[in-house]
């Protein structure tokens, strides 16, 4: 899938994020070490843990945040968002063809 992701120059030097616009409503792109991995669409049927995520946030269980501090804290994991630089400057933004993955849903259905 094509994703645009923008390369930011900024007080800790160049970081890259993927934008997905403002208009992608319960879409998130995980990072696992800093590096883009996994794509959380809440609305997909197509994917168990996109399911089982929609349901948590929709009953008002968790928060998007809860559910990654939660797997990080029962996995070992080091997932995290991609946080916008406060002070940057777009070096460059372009279309980059990435196979990112549903979160897995052996980590989504153990979080309680």
């Amino acid at each position: 899938m094509l994703y645009r992701v923008t390369t930011y120059y900024s007080l800790k030097g160049f970081t890259k994020l993927i934008d997905l616009g403002d208009v992608a409503n319960g879409e998130w792109i995980v990072y696992d070490n800093k590096i883009p991995k996994y794509h959380i669409h809440s609305f997909n049927k197509g994917s168990d843990s996109d399911v089982i995520i929609h349901s948590l946030l929709k009953n008002k269980k968790e928060t998007i945040k809860s559910i990654v501090y939660k797997i990080n804290a029962k996995q070992g994991t080091k997932l995290s968002f991609g946080n916008k630089p406060i002070v940057e400057i777009v070096k460059k933004s372009e279309l980059i063809n990435l196979e990112l993955i549903p979160l897995s849903e052996h980590w989504v259905k153990n979080i309680d």
